[in-house]
């Protein structure tokens, strides 16, 4: 990389790091992010579950396959 890209490159993240310093934090009270993670750690939990039934299903016919 050529010192002219590389010093533009520096600079682009320099301006992204000022930018994401510029954002403000989300309040604390903040119930309605709160309540979207619950919901998606719920979902996430669900979709564990469905996958793992799946794969015991999938190891049961492969093993009724095999004798």
């Amino acid at each position: 990389m050529s010192e002219n890209a590389l010093s533009a490159a520096l600079d682009r993240l320099d301006r992204a790091v000022a930018r994401l310093e510029a954002v403000e934090p989300p309040p604390a009270n903040a119930t309605g992010l709160a309540q979207a993670y619950a919901l998606l750690d719920e979902r996430h939990g669900l979709l564990r579950l469905r996958i793992q039934e799946t794969i015991e299903r999938l190891d049961t016919l492969i093993e009724q396959e095999g004798r």
